[in-house]
């Protein structure tokens, strides 16, 4: 027995009124010909829906979600925790964060609940007419979004961070009354919302399989074992009373829907991560690693991710085959921008064009570019490539999508945008002409009654049903009677494969659960049908029937490449056999990499027939693809004896060797990595990893291979760059990883051992771009190398010398304390460049203070606009009553207004640092003053003074804005919102500050939809494409382009902008201000490069 439940029924969340927007939506979505769109329920029957499962009796359950940013939490939003984040190793400490961070305020985030909500069509007219709460009460501060729902015969299973439910509605009420968790400890970390625990499904095994985002998990099953990955998302798999639970496959971002295919294949849609990578189609392969770690996603160019190109398909081009690891399962394919709800064509409702397609909601944060894709798989190898790849459905903003056992497709709108507007909608798309069809009626009614009163002989019949959630119903039916006879006389008897496979499916089940032999499933590897021996190697493989090993071992040989990876997998289940891994390592040299899976399959295997020692032998093999098998298994096993592959006469294999010791921190190895030789020659992964084991290890020996690298010009700059970053930082190490971005820290130590190996290697840093000279330069200071004082004072006095390296110099100078200080400072406040002049004033203001405060009021009254802004920085720092002075005479020229535009920002934040009545009464004032009815009000002092450099950098490496997400630059970006190549070519700085602040009150032309209701009773709606002062124009999803006379308009509706509304509040004004700058610079769009 579960727990009793008590409803909370004193909730009430926000949700908006019955009205028609939902019936008018119609109008605008584009769906097949032959196609019926209806309106099955809108608010407020449901609202905010992010999932939804359909009952045996065609009832439908609904996940609704009230806590989007007001419990369920985004890093972007809540910066100053990031690295404690990244830090948490399980659930609990992330409620310690919280209370840490937020103090009492931790209370608000249980305030508003998720919930799963029952909706019914109880007079069968095709509308739901009851609504009903199944369960409520999903509010605790640990609580994720509810975004995971699947109804099984009696059985309603929830996923909701950090836990998996299984709920009953024993009196049949509509309201759940018992509550069991199944497992608990998803969810450590925060992350990104949306990065759910959700993809619930029913596998063709009998198991639960679900899936979470890269919140990560660490989780305890009933067994005893330890499920652990802090960092990435994973699918899991589970007995329906959730023991057994184990990591089916990890290395996702967000895979948020599962589903299978006619032959048990595990498919899903990935997400992107902003940073101009593609979602992607995943075969999800047992023991995969898609390569994806939470902690990329905080670096600018998300590091690995992009820089080894992880999110390309296998083999995908020159560069992607040189560059990507070897340890992922690569994507199949790049599709959609925002992949959401998933489902699989079942065989009925739909033309034949369908058979063998899934359906994949992509979900962009408006509805003019969302909808539903339409593909099939056909196989490729061991894996599958996409075809017949189409919009099925378009113009719907659609979470997730699912076929009913009448005939009919459904589809939920969350509507508007991303928290959550208050609405929802469920509607249905159907043939008329195929929703009656025998097929369907025969399975309606079946998962209708159940299958427990049906014989054995109709359930072995129904193997063969249109529907194969019939035939799944019907075989695990037949698996749970123990029909072993009946099972075995389908698989013997029936001629086509698929009832066939489905008898295979349960007869392995109960192989599996001890409850019959292995004998039919063995003399099915003789088989003729290539897709019954694979079905019956799995399922060998899955029962641990050692038995088969002899057999498994010749369809590594003989058999199809997806026999072979399928029995690699399976050998790799019977435990360590020498002849098992004699041909494993011979499939590996006979598949010589071209097969992906193929490849992970037999190191998977590897793992499982050989000994740690066996595996390290390989490196000696001569098929460089039997020691990538080797170095793969034992990336698995965090051996330190991937030491021995690190210098491979191969330099991919010597690299992948790197990459496990490095990034899986297996310090045993770590030494062996940093002492590699020939740095010059590796490339840009290898180097990056060599470099930072010897920053980890942090000696003196360390530290010269590391300044080495920096003054190596045979490296190429931005890993010397690096290089000298490391030197930099040596004796205050960052707590994250400089590749990976892993928290790992390492604590303060000592510049005594880098600074012999840094005034060694000086003189070569000296010399390469500005740039690099610059942070050599700024090494010297660090370091206070006096014997390069002479040669600093050189560059400082240099006409060839950049403005930022005379700049660095300056700053080294001061650092190592020149006999000529005084003298170059006073030249530095007179110099001609005002960043020199700038600089001079700021380090003149650190050393004397008090001497340089007129020099502060004189910058004030005629500077420059860097002078200036550097002048109120200095005095926001100072603590004397005489700078207070000064900022305060600041303040009253602002409330005159005499202050620059561009000095507003600096002025205001630097009052507000300040604690004294005069400062809060000025602030008061200036508050007082601003025009309350101007929305941009708030954020006026942010149209000047930027930098767009820094600009460039929020827009491109911002986690927390995500720019690049939704826009292009110069075709670098992501295609959900408009174009912004040219976009300052004819909009000014307020058009593009309230484009951030107000997001939907202008929206660009061609992502504006609207409906109008016209004097005649007609209502038209598409997406806006012009205006003048009569008439509209209008493209109807049809892509009619139709003209509306504004004055025979009656009423008017228009859609959200797609851009979340409360993105300027994941920055601070001073990165708003930067990024109007940058954007101002976008006048004319750059060249497109040729192919």
């Amino acid at each position: 027995m579960g727990t009793p439940l008590v409803s909370a029924d004193d909730y009430s969340p926000a949700i908006e009124p019955a009205s028609d927007e939902g019936q008018l939506a119609i109008e605008n979505f584009r769906i097949p010909e032959g196609m019926e769109a209806r309106l099955w329920a809108a608010e407020p029957m449901l609202a905010n829906p992010v999932a939804f499962g359909i009952d045996d009796r065609g009832r439908i359950y609904v996940c609704e979600t009230f806590r989007q940013s007001k419990g369920v939490e985004d890093n972007r939003g809540h910066m100053n925790w990031l690295e404690a984040d990244l830090a948490l190793t399980d659930v609990e400490q992330r409620r310690e964060m919280f209370e840490l961070f937020l103090g009492a305020d931790v209370q608000d985030y249980t305030k508003e609940q998720d919930r799963l909500r029952l909706l019914e069509d109880t007079d069968g007219d095709g509308t739901a007419d009851k609504a009903t709460i199944f369960v409520d009460g999903f509010n605790d501060v640990l609580d994720g979004t509810g975004a995971g729902i699947l109804a099984i015969e009696d059985d309603v299973y929830y996923t909701c961070i950090p836990k998996l439910y299984l709920f009953h509605d024993s009196n049949n009420d509509g309201i759940a009354d018992e509550k069991k968790v199944l497992s608990e400890g998803y969810g450590i970390r925060v992350a990104f919302r949306g990065h759910d625990m959700h993809g619930l499904t029913l596998g063709y095994d009998g198991r639960i399989y679900f899936s979470i985002g890269d919140r990560g998990f660490n989780v305890l099953t009933k067994e005893g074992n330890r499920l652990y990955h802090p960092d990435t998302g994973a699918v899991f798999r589970c007995e329906r009373d959730g023991s057994n639970l184990e990591v089916f496959a990890f290395g996702l971002r967000n895979p948020q829907e599962l589903a299978f295919d006619d032959y048990g294949n595990l498919f899903t849609g990935d997400n992107n991560s902003d940073s101009g990578d593609q979602a992607r189609w995943v075969h999800v392969v047992e023991g995969g690693d898609t390569g994806w770690r939470m902690y990329y996603q905080y670096l600018s160019d998300r590091g690995p991710w992009n820089r080894e190109r992880m999110w390309y398909p296998y083999r995908a081009d020159g560069l992607t085959t040189e560059v990507q690891p070897a340890y992922i399962v690569p994507p199949i394919v790049h599709l959609g921008d925002g992949p959401s709800g998933l489902v699989a064509y079942p065989g009925v409702g739909l033309p034949d064009r369908y058979d063998n397609h899934f359906f994949l909601a992509d979900f962009r944060g408006s509805s003019v570019n969302s909808g539903i894709w339409s593909f099939a798989l056909q196989p490729k190898g061991a894996s599958f490539e996409v075809i017949d790849k189409h919009w099925f459905l378009q113009s719907i903003l659609a979470t997730d999508v699912d076929f009913g056992y009448d005939g009919r497709m459904y589809v939920t709108d969350w509507v508007d945008g991303w928290n959550g507007p208050g609405k929802g909608r469920l509607y249905t798309f159907s043939d008329p002409n195929l929703r009656t069809a025998p097929e369907v009626l025969e399975a309606q009614e079946l998962m209708r009654e159940g299958f427990t009163t049906l014989t054995t002989q109709r359930l072995g019949e129904l193997l063969d049903h249109a529907d194969r959630r019939v035939r799944q119903r019907a075989h695990l039916q037949l698996a749970e009677r123990g029909a072993v006879d009946q099972l075995t006389q389908v698989i013997e008897n029936e001629q086509g494969t698929i009832p066939r496979i489905h008898a295979i499916w349960a007869l392995g089940k109960l192989v599996r659960e001890g409850k019959t032999d292995a004998a039919t499933l063995l003399a099915l590897l003789k088989d003729g049908d290539a897709e019954v021996r694979a079905q019956a190697i799995r399922e060998l493989g899955d029962g641990h029937i050692s038995s088969a090993r002899t057999d498994l071992v010749k369809r590594l040989s003989a058999g199809t490449p997806r026999e072979q990876s399928l029995a690699a997998i399976a050998l790799g289940k019977l435990g360590t056999d020498a002849d098992s891994l004699g041909s494993l390592v011979k499939l590996l040299e006979s598949n010589a990499d071209a097969d992906a899976v193929i490849r992970h399959c037999a190191a998977m295997g590897l793992l499982g027939v050989a000994t740690e020692d066996q595996l390290a032998e390989l490196s000696g093999h001569s098929s460089r693809s039997v020691r990538l098998g080797a170095i793969l298994a034992m990336r698995r096993l965090r051996s330190p004896l991937l030491s021995q592959f690190l210098n491979d006469v191969d330099a991919a294999l010597s690299l992948e060797a790197a990459r496990a010791i490095h990034d899986l921190n297996i310090e045993l190895a770590l030494p062996s990595l940093a002492e590699l030789p020939d740095v010059a020659l590796m490339s840009d992964a290898f180097v990056r990893r060599v470099m930072n084991a010897n920053f980890r290890l942090g000696s003196a020996e360390n530290a010269q291979v590391v300044a080495s690298i920096a003054a190596n010009g045979k490296i190429a700059e931005p890993l010397r760059m690096e290089a000298m970053d490391e030197l930099l930082l040596w004796d205050a190490p960052p707590n994250l990883d400089r590749v990976t971005n892993e928290y790992r820290p390492i604590g303060e130590r000592s510049l005594d051992g880098a600074t012999a190996a840094v005034r060694a290697s000086l003189p070569g840093m000296l010399i390469g771009s500005d740039e690099l000279r610059g942070k050599a330069v700024q090494l010297a200071g660090k370091y206070k190398i006096p014997e390069l004082g002479d040669q600093l004072v050189a560059m400082f006095h240099s006409d060839e010398s950049s403005p930022k390296t005379r700049r660095e110099a300056l700053t080294a100078l001061v650092a190592i304390g020149v006999e000529s200080l005084d003298a170059l400072l006073a030249q530095g406040l007179e110099d001609e460049n005002d960043l020199i002049r700038a600089q001079a004033l700021r380090l003149s203001a650190e050393r004397t203070p008090d001497k340089t405060l007129p020099k502060l009021s004189e910058v004030l009254k005629s500077g420059t606009q860097i002078e200036q802004q550097t002048a109120v920085d200095v005095l926001g720092k100072m603590t004397s009553p005489e700078a207070d002075n000064v900022l305060l005479e600041q303040l009253n020229r602002y409330l005159a207004g005499k202050v620059a535009p561009e000095v507003q920002l600096d002025l205001l934040d630097a009052a507000e640092s300040r604690k004294g009545d005069d400062f809060r009464d000025r602030l008061a004032k200036i508050e007082a003053a601003r025009d309350k009815s101007d929305p941009l009000s708030h954020y006026r002092m942010t149209l000047q003074g930027g930098d767009a450099e820094r600009g460039y950098a929020v827009f491109f490496g911002n986690a927390a804005a995500s720019c690049r997400r939704c826009h292009k630059v110069n075709g670098n970006g992501g295609e959900v919102g408009p174009d912004l190549s040219g976009v300052a070519k004819d909009k000014t700085r307020e058009y593009l500050l309230e484009s951030m602040v107000l997001p939907s009150a202008k929206i660009a032309k061609g992502f504006e939809t609207v409906v109008f209701a016209l004097a005649d009773g007609r209502i038209v709606s598409g997406v806006m494409r012009g205006e003048d002062a009569t008439t509209y124009k209008l493209v109807k999803p049809t892509g009619e382009v139709i003209t509306v006379v504004k004055d025979d308009i009656d009423d008017r509706a228009i859609g959200k902008s797609g851009m979340p509304e409360d993105i300027v509040k994941q920055l601070s004004k001073s990165q708003i201000r930067d990024l109007v700058e940058y954007l101002s610079t976008l006048k004319t769009p750059a060249p497109m490069e040729g192919h």
